[in-house]
């Protein structure tokens, strides 16, 4: 058994090797230094939660992405979920369901509120848990709720039932607004509610952070997969999933475009453990 984990892992790594090369990404440090899929995989050893900060519709990094799932389970032999911010928390049932053979694809991906690009980034991710059995938790608030407090504010979730309030995060929600990430957005946001568009950014944050914590399960890996700006800098996600993890034990990776990264080094190096550098 132990030789056939070996095999599959060098395996995988080699190709991941092969792709990358394919795909023009290189992988660093937070010091800078260039690093290997393997550097990655080693410092796996003592974590519980990894966080995949992808850039939406980057096919580099969504194959990366796959890869690094494929090893994790290879290398936890199995003991390995998957989290993912593209499906909303309502809708476990619905993926719980197609894992499980209980409904067909069709009516998954008719039910589930897919994203558009789902064919092409997240379907072989998915293919993948179902084969291998790997849970995959819908950790995602429902988007409804999140416009309704871009528009509304925080208050508006008071507003919601008992049964709709089950796929928020707990409330009342305390949100650090002296967070870099939530500064940015309110910068951007200039014009456009900036208040309300932290609000909603940092309950999305809180309640994926939730679902997370309650699927966490002992010495199984948690390998989440998000947009990017959700966990840099060790910020959104993780900030609020810091109050009740040990910090140590979780490892991020983050993807950066190779021209951000040639612009500003220093800042796409200070955003994650790992930083993928896709062209």
């Amino acid at each position: 058994m132990m030789k056939h984990c070996i095999l599959v892992l060098f395996t995988i790594l080699l190709c991941t090797q092969l792709y990358a090369q394919q795909d023009s990404i290189n992988i660093y440090n937070q010091r800078g230094e260039e690093q290997t899929i393997e550097d990655i995989f080693q410092a796996l050893n003592g974590k519980t939660h990894v966080f995949y900060g992808e850039l939406h519709g980057v096919a580099g990094a969504h194959r990366m992405e796959l890869r690094l799932l494929q090893a994790c389970d290879s290398l936890f032999s199995g003991w390995v979920t998957l989290g993912m911010e593209m499906f909303e928390a309502d809708v476990q049932p619905i993926v719980d369901e197609y894992l499980n053979d209980i409904i067909n694809k069709r009516s998954f991906e008719n039910e589930a509120r897919i994203w558009t690009n789902y064919d092409r980034d997240y379907r072989p991710l998915v293919a993948y848990a179902k084969e291998k059995n790997i849970k995959v938790v819908a950790s995602n608030i429902p988007r409804r709720y999140a416009n309704m407090v871009y528009h509304r504010g925080a208050a508006a979730l008071d507003s919601l039932t008992d049964w709709a309030q089950a796929f928020v995060a707990p409330l009342p929600l305390h949100i650090d607004t002296n967070l870099r990430s939530y500064q940015e957005i309110s910068v951007m946001a200039q014009g456009h509610n900036p208040e309300n568009m932290v609000t909603s950014q940092a309950v999305k944050d809180a309640t994926m952070a939730h679902f997370i914590l309650k699927h966490t399960q002992p010495d199984y890996l948690f390998f989440h997969i998000n947009g990017a700006y959700h966990s840099d800098f060790r910020e959104g996600i993780v900030y609020y999933l810091q109050k009740e993890i040990v910090p140590e034990h979780i490892l991020t990776i983050t993807t950066v475009k190779a021209k951000d990264f040639d612009k500003d080094k220093a800042s796409a190096l200070a955003k994650a453990d790992f930083v993928v550098v896709v062209d």
